[in-house]
């Protein structure tokens, strides 16, 4: 019997996903489970919850539950990981201290000198699983949905000896869908095809019914009911011809065009339309990009995730038995029943991308079989999305190099070539706000960054 784990159980919206969608596939239903997390209250609310769940389903579900992160990973076979490194307070301070210099973030998980630090506080615990994994369960796979996505896919496959290291991410699917919903196109009948980096790849096919869908798409900059939805994302269309895979809030962290001054944080990053639908009142102004916005929701979303897990154990709230669309669970569904499957996952480039650093994280289409993984090369990539990628990789790729090596040098080049950043300050400013981060973060870090060099 295969088994899977899941590293930081204790959150109950996005495990309870993953734990349904797993129970629902009559295969991976049957595997052996174990719930790892280092908050035991918040890892025995999950798994009560989780056991409601698969009461509901019908299916029998008894996990291992533990604290121990060694015996949750001993002859596993797939290594889930979905935690937050750190608290609300640490991701402040790598907003804040930014701020301040004139570094004004959304997010800062993914790039900038947040996600650069987010880095560094989340491999200090994603370096551990991958040691335990090469002890405890070698040859296993490890799907990552932790950020900064390619910056710990780069650090943990640089590391890896045996385990297979795959970043997951939804930002692919979650665009196709909203696509499709514009143009009033049935989802399944969009083709698409989908690579570059993550939190940046381009749909370089867009169709459906054998017809090119971007004459559509462009018509949207002029329906301002959708444009306002997006201002960031259609922009990128109408200046490089393509449109990306993430969000107006993030992807507007990754270039030097929009977050700069005042005026183009007000034109392109501010909230013009009211959240409609199943779209969170708080998840608008992280979407449009307004600076800070993510530490707000964050905040919402932690006491809505207190809220409903109470709700799921009194039974004053019901289960969404709705199949979801993230991909780890099809992803072991696939291979263990050797069932075809197409999924956009963060592999280590070799020359996947050929325009593209062979030391980057790319993000291709991949074939999924009972034989394993397979990255699509893509050919005739546009040289100037490779040019868009490619400020967004030195980034991720010195700050992989600092997490492995501990050096501070290594972080302060990758946070000066960090577009947003470089945009707005100069080099003593870049190192006075580096040294003030290591300071703040020192206890979250790898303590091999406490020197100076």
């Amino acid at each position: 019997m295969k088994k899977i784990v899941l590293i930081g159980a204790g959150g109950v919206i996005f495990t309870q996903g993953i734990i349904r969608d797993l129970l629902l596939d009559e295969t991976t239903g049957k595997c052996q489970y174990s719930m790892m997390d280092i908050d035991a209250a918040r890892l025995d609310r999950s798994c009560r919850v989780m056991k409601k769940l698969a009461k509901k389903l019908g299916v029998p579900f008894d996990p291992e539950e533990t604290t121990e992160l060694r015996t949750a990973l001993k002859g596993a076979d797939y290594v889930i990981t979905i935690f937050r490194c750190g608290t609300l307070e640490h991701q402040k301070l790598e907003y804040e201290i930014p701020a301040k210099y004139g570094v004004k973030q959304v997010v800062g998980d993914t790039l900038n000198p947040g996600g650069v630090f987010r880095g560094l506080r989340t491999l200090k615990a994603l370096l551990e699983v991958l040691d335990a994994m090469e002890e405890v369960c070698p040859g296993a796979m490890l799907l990552n949905y932790v950020n900064p996505m390619s910056m710990n896919t780069i650090a943990l496959s640089g590391r890896a000896k045996t385990v297979r290291v795959f970043g997951l991410c939804h930002s692919v699917q979650g665009t196709s869908r909203r696509i499709a919903e514009w143009l009033k196109i049935p989802y399944e009948k969009l083709h698409y095809c989908a690579a570059g980096v993550n939190h940046q790849a381009f749909m370089l096919k867009l169709e459906a019914d054998g017809r090119d869908l971007y004459p559509e798409l462009r018509k949207c900059l002029d329906d301002p009911e959708i444009y306002h939805q997006e201002k960031v994302r259609f922009e990128m269309l109408r200046h490089f011809g393509y449109f990306p895979t993430e969000g107006s809030g993030h992807g507007s962290e990754y270039v030097p065009y929009f977050r700069k001054r005042t005026d183009l944080l007000e034109k392109y990053c501010s909230v013009t339309v009211s959240a409609k639908g199943d779209d969170p009142v708080a998840w608008r102004p992280v979407a449009a990009g307004v600076p800070g916005a993510s530490l707000e929701t964050c905040r919402l979303l932690q006491i809505k995730n207190e809220k409903e897990s109470q709700a799921y154990l009194e039974g004053r709230k019901d289960f969404d038995l709705t199949p979801g669309h993230e991909y780890a669970p099809q992803l072991i569904a696939a291979m263990e029943k050797n069932t075809p499957l197409e999924a956009n996952l963060n592999v280590m480039n070799r020359g996947l991308i050929p325009t593209l650093p062979p030391g980057a994280c790319v993000e291709v289409p991949c074939l999924v079989t009972g034989a394993g993984i397979f990255p699509a090369r893509i050919e005739n990539y546009p040289e100037h999305l490779a040019a868009l990628n490619r400020a967004m990789i030195n980034v991720q790729i010195l700050g992989a190099q600092g997490a492995l090596s501990g050096s501070r040098r290594d972080i302060f080049h990758a946070i000066a070539a960090d577009p947003l950043t470089s945009a707005v300050l100069g080099l003593d400013e870049i190192q006075s706000m580096t040294d003030e981060l290591f300071e703040a973060l020192k206890d979250q870090i790898d303590p091999r960054f406490s020197q100076k060099e």
